[in-house]
């Protein structure tokens, strides 16, 4: 091909046409993973339009971690072959990496709902229509187990992580109808986890959607029977039914919060009117 015919760049003009810095183009040179199509007798470098698109890989290989070297031996040696393994397996390891970041935005995401619910914070006790909410459950809770029952709670993590199921909530705890009607809010009867409304799995179990009686506290884990003696009150003297559990989510923890004082928790217990 006639050279004249061939568009050739400075080093100045192929660098702002591929948005780097000149001094990449002369590191790349002096390792030999890219060198100027031409250089003339006065030590001018050009690099033709038919590099653009070389230059254009390398730098795709870079931004996803490929080693110079690596990359250096690829160029080396390309043929059809080799260069679609690397496309390949770069693709199946972007993919995983896509995953992985979809997967840890999601979990700040329900941090920052989880963190914006603590904004409703009040000293009243309220009724609230709510959402339908999935929950996977631990196994039953042991109640003779003091403070709490730690293994279940260290099992029913467990199982959340092996199942990626942990998408940013923290653990929270349900009380059974019984249980609330009985006055007995110091025994949880089961840990649950918030997850996916389309995620099937044998744990699951639904929060109903409907009206319920909630109320929020400030402090650690031990100021919850407080709070649902004085949701009870507020169910008696209002003339409510309980017709549900009582799901208790922790809002503010130890992610943002230094103090256990500083925690929040809320407890929701599903009403109707008689």
């Amino acid at each position: 091909m006639n050279d004249n015919k061939i568009k050739y760049f400075s080093t100045g003009e192929f660098a702002r046409l591929c948005r780097v810095n000149k001094k990449t183009l002369f590191h790349y040179d002096e390792i030999g993973l890219f060198k100027p199509d031409k250089i003339l007798d006065n030590g001018y470098r050009y690099y033709s339009e038919y590099q653009l698109e070389v230059f254009d890989f390398i730098l795709a290989l870079r931004d996803i971690g490929m080693p110079l070297k690596e990359i250096k031996g690829l160029i080396d040696t390309r043929n059809i072959t080799s260069v679609l393994e690397v496309f390949e397996f770069e693709t199946n390891k972007i993919t995983e990496e896509i995953k992985k970041l979809q997967r840890t935005k999601q979990m700040i995401g329900n941090k920052i709902k989880t963190l914006h619910d603590s904004f409703h914070y009040t000293e009243q006790i309220i009724i609230q229509e709510q959402e339908e909410e999935s929950l996977i459950l631990s196994n039953p809770l042991d109640g003779t187990k003091e403070p709490y029952d730690m293994e279940n709670y260290m099992a029913h993590l467990d199982y959340c992580y092996a199942n990626e199921l942990a998408i940013g909530y923290p653990v929270g705890a349900m009380l059974t109808k019984e249980k609330l009607e009985q006055s007995n809010y110091y025994k949880y009867d089961y840990y649950y986890t918030k997850t996916d409304r389309h995620q099937r799995n044998e744990k699951l179990e639904i929060k109903p959607k409907g009206l319920y009686v909630v109320g929020y506290i400030r402090g650690y884990y031990d100021k919850t029977p407080l709070l649902y003696d004085k949701i009870m009150k507020y169910i008696k003297a209002h003339n409510l039914c309980i017709i549900g559990n009582a799901y208790e989510d922790v809002l503010v923890d130890a992610v943002a919060a230094k103090e256990k004082n500083d925690y929040m928790i809320k407890a929701s217990i599903q009403i109707q009117e008689r």
